[in-house]
């Protein structure tokens, strides 16, 4: 026992002298004064006070008990027992009991403190996490101004970094007043395709609760199933709003954690907090986009009038029907770069469409379509609505698969009506265009006006050449033909160019009136003026002189070709069976006599011109008929 006191005196000797030097020390390090013998003297006084202590109040006891202890176990019993006082015992018991007490309640502080160490820790570590992530979405959301890039960050943001199985958003439309999904990541993007509402729909009423989110229930979830005919809705767990302020951007969709853990509350924080960057950083681009796309539409619409400009021009620089009709095929073709094209008008002899100029397709592929039962379905259902239609949006009726036997694509891309005065005039076809790139609504609403436009230069046309066109034969009138003249022989002056004149007259016409009526006699004007037509070039000028009599300019010949070309025709006529409007009758048959002088080598002037080639018919006529005089030679 001796021993054990040596050791304990010895151990807290030691460190009641570390105690008083570090002491010491540190009052010296600050600077103050200490008297040593003082000091010394304190640390001694110290010293006796705890060994006395210890020794009185532990080891004197538990030194008794140790040697009753002893004896004991030599075998005088009766020696140890008379010498065991109960009183040293307890003291010794509560000694220990004290210091067995403040131990477990030293262990229980230390576990406490432990214990709210890691709490504290844990703590740390979720802010961290969430504090990573969010830095993370800033990252991801800051680089781009692309509303696709940016949705698909932000998802990945949770399937990879937050491991959800799966994370959608959607983006609400304020022009159809339309939430709809954008991007999807973990889910099936065909099982979400009716997955869309309006924004008075009960779901965002959900949403926009006074938590921030919504975590729907098994009730609801079955009603989405119903409302949106897809079970897979049920996947979904949480759905957070996007807005900025009051107005709404989306939202995001939230399906299972990969780990099957739940959230805490600070995970509704930080995804309450990326959704808030997200928000802002997908509101930003959409606006960017949208004032790109605005921007773009205004420089478009700027080209469109200049285009449209450009056209009236062109197409009021002539009022030849068939001068106009090329124009527009090309014009159609060029403003909205396509390679094929189409134009088709009602006639005038049979009301349905015919084809009067087609472009970058042969005579055969033409053929072609008029027996295509799409392409007559087509031209149906554009003529029972009447309004510009795309291909894809005829193709995908119901009807149109039923009736096309081909179940193919539509030949044409666009089909536009020409509308006049609300009823259909013609059909403008227009092919892919070149760049491969789909019509918009644009080029659409542009090729309307364009053919709006297309429509009064061809009435003005048509208009026009009633004014100089005979109702008969369809020749010119006599006054236009007056004015030509004029101008060709105007021209031939200043050009010092060879005008022909024809004059014309069908041989025995009046009795063919008397004998025949005058129905006949009108078919018989018809049927020679066709001739005369299809004798002379584009450039020639056809006239009806009056009653049975035509005239025709042939610029820049001499009259040697024009005797070729009033041969030609005087043949023609004269083989030619006229129909009879009697049914049985034979055929008539007529004959033509032509007279045909030149400027300026048979007249000085207009008038002149005219009677010269006059005065060579009736000598054509006064010789037999049937025949050609040339003035001057014959």
């Amino acid at each position: 026992m001796s021993k054990l006191k040596a050791n304990i005196a010895l151990k807290l000797d030691l460190l009641l002298v570390v105690f008083w030097g570090v002491v010491y020390l540190a009052f010296r390090f600050m600077g103050r004064e200490v008297d040593l013998v003082s000091f010394v003297a304190a640390g001694i006084g110290t010293l006796f006070f705890v060994h006395l202590s210890i020794m009185q109040k532990v080891l004197k006891p538990l030194q008794d008990f140790i040697e009753i202890a002893d004896k004991v176990a030599d075998g005088d019993v009766h020696e140890g027992l008379k010498d065991l006082r109960l009183s040293d015992l307890e003291e010794v018991q509560g000694s220990f009991t004290k210091i067995v007490g403040s131990m477990i309640e030293s262990r229980a502080a230390i576990e406490d403190y432990m214990q709210k160490i890691s709490d504290i820790n844990r703590e740390l570590e979720q802010k961290v996490d969430s504090l990573s992530a969010i830095y993370y979405a800033s990252q991801a959301m800051g680089g781009s101004l692309n509303v696709d890039t940016l949705v698909r960050n932000f998802i990945t943001i949770f399937t990879e970094r937050l491991n959800f199985v799966g994370a959608g958003v959607m983006l609400y439309n304020d022009k159809t007043d339309l939430v709809s999904v954008k991007d999807l990541i973990g889910v099936a993007p065909e099982l979400f395709a009716k997955f869309r509402f309006y924004s008075d729909n009960q779901i965002l009423a959900n949403i926009f609760s006074e938590k921030g989110y919504w975590e729907p229930s098994e009730q609801e979830k079955n009603l989405m199933v119903a409302e949106f005919e897809s079970d897979e809705v049920r996947s979904l767990r949480l759905i957070f709003p996007m807005r900025i302020k009051d107005h709404l951007v989306g939202l995001l969709i939230l399906t299972d954690r990969k780990n099957g853990n739940g959230l805490e509350e600070s995970d509704y924080l930080m995804i309450q907090a990326i959704v808030g960057l997200a928000s802002t950083s997908i509101n930003n681009a959409m606006l960017f986009e949208n004032s790109e796309t605005t921007k773009n539409e205004l420089d478009h619409k700027v080209f469109n009038l200049m285009t449209l400009q450009q056209s009236g021009k062109v197409l009021s620089s002539t009022l030849d029907l068939n001068e106009l009709i090329k124009i527009s095929i090309d014009m159609f073709l060029e403003t909205v770069w396509a390679n094929k094209g189409v134009l088709m008008l009602f006639s005038d002899d049979r009301p349905e469409l015919e084809v009067k100029a087609y472009k970058g397709l042969t005579s055969e592929e033409i053929d072609a379509l008029k027996k295509d039962s799409a392409e007559a379905w087509a031209m149906t259902t554009l003529e029972k609505e009447r309004k510009p239609i795309f291909a894809q949006d005829l193709s995908g009726k119901v009807s149109y698969q039923t009736y096309s036997a081909t179940n193919r694509n539509l030949p044409f891309a666009i089909y536009v009506p020409m509308l006049k005065e609300g009823e259909l005039y013609g059909v403008v076809k227009v092919g892919p265009k070149i760049n491969g790139e789909p019509f918009s609504e644009n080029d659409l609403e542009f090729f309307a006006t364009l053919s709006s436009q297309a429509v009064i230069a061809f009435e003005n046309a048509r208009l026009y050449s009633l004014a100089i066109t005979d109702s008969i034969t369809k020749l010119y009138v006599h006054r236009y033909f007056q004015l030509r003249l004029d101008e060709e022989v105007a021209r031939s002056r200043r050009y010092n160019a060879t005008i022909s004149l024809l004059m014309c007259d069908i041989d025995h016409f009046k009795p063919v009136n008397d004998n025949y009526g005058h129905q006949q006699g009108d078919l018989i004007l018809k049927e020679v003026s066709k001739i005369l037509r299809k004798n002379v070039r584009n450039t020639d000028i056809a006239a009806r002189y009056g009653g049975e009599e035509f005239a025709i300019i042939l610029p820049e010949t001499t009259q040697a070709d024009a005797k070729i070309v009033a041969e030609r025709i005087r043949r023609d006529v004269a083989h030619y069976d006229f129909p009879s409007i009697i049914p049985g009758q034979p055929p008539l048959k007529c004959s033509i006599s032509i007279g045909v002088a030149g400027f300026p080598l048979n007249a000085d002037n207009k008038d002149q011109l005219i009677q010269k080639a006059d005065s060579a018919l009736y000598k054509a006529k006064g010789s037999g008929r049937n025949k050609v005089v040339l003035c001057g030679i014959d």
